[in-house]
Order: structure tokens, then sequence, then C-alpha cells
């Protein structure tokens, strides 16, 4: 099936985040009509945003219209395969298999982590910084 667009799994299984869990740090967007669609409402959104102090929660309630209204097509991408920073802070099974090579991330997007040092400390310690 040919998605619209693609989301890195953000780990959060809360109603703030459902159905999706998308993580807004990093996804793919296929140029058509719904995506423009659900791109132009994120930015007429822009007082929701800075009402809920998150971009992430916007987009993810819009995901959740367009979905339903318009047929937007959304697939959540395996959080082992696109890890982020849920995955860091809370399966170290899934780290050391990382660190010890047998498992290989395509991407890992370092949030739930306080600042840019440490996100790449962490990335480094992975061995996952080039």
């Amino acid at each position: 099936q040919q998605h619209d667009i693609l989301f890195q799994d953000d780990g959060v299984r809360s109603q703030r985040f459902a159905p999706f869990s998308a993580n807004s740090g990093f996804y793919y967007v296929r140029y058509n009509k719904r995506t423009r669609y659900l791109l132009t409402s994120v930015l007429y959104h822009g007082d929701d945003v800075v009402a809920n102090r998150s971009h992430q929660q916007t987009l993810s309630s819009l995901l959740t219209e367009h979905a339903s209204l318009y047929g937007l097509k959304v697939k959540t991408l395996s959080g082992f395969d696109y890890p982020c920073g849920f995955h860091y802070h809370r399966r170290p099974n899934f780290l050391r298999d990382v660190v010890s090579g047998k498992k290989s991330p395509w991407l890992f997007h370092i949030n739930w982590t306080a600042n840019k040092d440490d996100k790449l400390l962490f990335l480094r310690q992975m061995g996952l910084w080039h």
C-alpha cells in the first residue's frame, strides 16, 4: 500500500499522540494533494501549537482528522529500524543489540534528551555518530 506520510514511532502511547504515536522530529512526506492540505492545515493551526506548546500534538490531531475525513494514509515506522529517544532511554536490551552490532537502525533520532551535548554523547557511545 502506498502511504502519504511515514513517521518515526515516538514510543508514547498516550491519548495525546494517539492513534499513530507519530514523532514529528523525523518523517517522510509524499508530495500530493492530501499532504499539501495536511501541512497547510498545520500552518493554519499555529495558535494550537503555541497553546499546546507542542507542534507534535497539533500534528497528531490533524493526522487523525485528515486520515478520517480526507483519506490521508499514515504509517508509523518500526521503532527498531527507526528508533528514537524513547528506545534509548527505555529499551536497554535493544541498545545493547545496537552497540554489539546485532541491530543496525536506519536512523536514530535522540529526542527525549535534554540538550545537544547529551545527544552527541549518546550517539558517539553507540558508535552512531559519523
